[in-house]
């Protein structure tokens, strides 16, 4: 009987440490970082600075995240009238992405769709401006149609249009395109920044990034 119960514990304690070593053998697997997808950027993609696509910089983004917001105050830190950075201007292609963080942020998902609403409209970027430096307007509002049209308003964006498109079908698909690229490539969380196919620590300065960047621009013109 003692060396049954022996035996079962063994047991135990084999199946545990294999459960275990497979476990481990599962989640200590390298992950990829570089996506052959992200070094492309399609027509639906919302893009500034360069055209030339030599180095692309790819966010993707949550119009609620409070760290994106933090981010978009970095980002918009690069100074366009210095030397330094017309090189970037001149050579980097910025594209933004959406990934709202539905669980989390509520409103994420219906700002995406008033930005890309916008952007029918030709100001992408300029709602994007506004969101962001006017998050907490917005953020906590049960609902926040009234505000985004306010925005649109400001844009002097033709009202009637706006309301129809950010509830339009085809809006909503290219946010749950953007969405579900994001998770192909392994988006964890926002923000998250891709260089040249190749994701990347999030800079912690505008002095980072901007030296991340030029380092970039000098990969890709050295032979």
């Amino acid at each position: 009987m003692e060396m049954k119960n022996i035996l079962l514990i063994v047991g135990s304690v084999l199946g545990l440490f294999i459960l275990l070593f497979v476990a481990y053998t599962m989640t200590s697997q390298p992950q990829e970082t570089y996506f052959e997808s992200l070094r492309t950027v399609s027509a639906a993609d919302h893009t500034k600075w360069s055209d030339k696509k030599n180095v692309i910089l790819t966010e993707y983004s949550d119009f609620q995240c409070p760290a994106c917001a933090t981010y978009f105050d970095l980002i918009k830190g690069l100074d366009e009238t210095s030397d330094e950075n017309k090189a970037i201007f001149e050579n980097v292609t910025f594209v933004y992405r959406h990934f709202p963080l539905d669980q989390i942020h509520p409103n994420a998902r219906e700002a995406a769709w008033a930005a890309e609403a916008a952007a029918k409209q030709g100001a992408f970027y300029p709602y994007h401006d506004i969101l962001f430096s006017r998050q907490s307007e917005w953020a906590d509002l049960g609902d926040p149609s009234d505000q985004f049209v306010k925005y649109a308003e400001e844009l002097k964006l033709d009202l009637e249009q706006f309301k129809k498109d950010s509830s339009s079908d085809s809006v909503k698909y290219k946010v749950q395109k953007d969405y579900l690229s994001g998770m192909e490539v392994d988006v964890q969380g926002t923000p998250t920044f891709y260089l040249n196919g190749t994701k990347i620590r999030s800079p912690q300065s505008v002095e980072e990034l901007r030296q991340v960047l030029l380092d970039a621009i000098q990969q890709s013109t050295t032979p």
